[in-house]
């Protein structure tokens, strides 16, 4: 009983703590403290900071003291990578697609041909030259059916291309440049298959871009001579043909405004300085004036 009683006495006597001047000893502050307030003082303490290291490991620190939240982090940029990953997989190969669609548009060499010689496979040029009255009579009624039959076949062309390209007369959302300021001296017309403007400027006058985009072709081919296109957002491609010079690769990414070009005379189908300027939306040929100011 002695011993507890005098634990306890040890546990609760209280203690004076007195603060002086090192130099003179003069008294600074004094308070009165026991075992028990000491211990009870480390307790909430350490409970405090307790408390306080679970509260910033869970908020503010948790992305360098949680492992599982490292690992949940970890595993939310490697699904957001793959999926930028296959979206750029599926814009890539679209634009592949324009590209090659596009490049073998305008490097196509000669006019596709509708004779009628074409469809009956050459049959004509085997028939034998002399003819009696009734094969010549016969030859006769099938020359007027086949001149029949290739007047059809030109004028369903004609019809099939005008119903093809009768597109909306806007653009969503685009607002174009002029790439040069001249007189439009061939305008825009399907039906003999003319799919672009033909503007007169000023020779070697600077050609500018209509809008942000990327270079998918900057080549030289025999008919077009310099020529260059660029494709802009909502699958909206420039074409600029007969130039005298190229200043951008393909690949590379212009502006709205920016030269891309210089105009000239190149090219078999060029009777002079001039700009041939295509614009085609979502893979099909629109007449340029609709949209832009020359």
């Amino acid at each position: 009983m002695k011993r507890k009683k005098t634990f306890i006495n040890w546990f609760v006597t209280r203690h004076q703590v007195v603060i002086r001047n090192e130099g003179d000893l003069a008294e600074r502050s004094t308070f009165s403290l026991s075992y028990a307030k000491l211990i009870t003082l480390i307790f909430f303490t350490l409970i405090l900071f307790l408390g306080l290291g679970l509260f910033l490991s869970h908020t503010i620190l948790k992305k360098w003291l949680n492992p599982a939240y490292i690992e949940q982090e970890n595993n939310n940029k490697l699904l957001h990578l793959y999926t930028t990953v296959k979206k750029l997989e599926e814009k890539n190969a679209q634009q592949d697609k324009f590209i090659k669609l596009f490049q073998s548009i305008l490097e196509e060499k000669g006019e596709p041909k509708y004779a009628v010689e074409d469809i009956l496979g050459g049959e004509l040029g085997n028939q034998p030259t002399t003819l009696n009255e009734k094969d010549t009579l016969e030859s006769t009624d099938v020359n007027d059916n086949l001149s029949v039959v290739d007047k059809e076949v030109h004028v369903s062309r004609s019809e099939l291309a005008a119903a093809s390209y009768q597109l909306p007369s806007y653009l969503p959302d685009v607002v174009l440049f002029t790439p040069i300021e001249g007189m439009i001296t061939t305008p825009f017309n399907v039906q003999i298959e003319h799919y672009g403007l033909d503007i007169v400027g000023k020779e070697n006058e600077p050609i500018k871009c209509i809008a942000d985009g990327t270079v998918i072709l900057s080549t030289w081919t025999v008919e077009t001579g310099w020529i260059i296109a660029v494709q802009h957002a909502k699958n909206l491609i420039s074409i600029y043909k007969h130039n005298a010079t190229l200043l951008k690769k393909v690949g590379n990414f212009v502006k709205s405004g920016e030269v891309i070009a210089i105009m000239g005379n190149s090219g078999e189908f060029s009777t002079g300085p001039h700009l041939h300027f295509e614009l085609w939306y979502e893979g099909n040929p629109v007449n340029p004036e609709k949209f832009i100011t020359f």
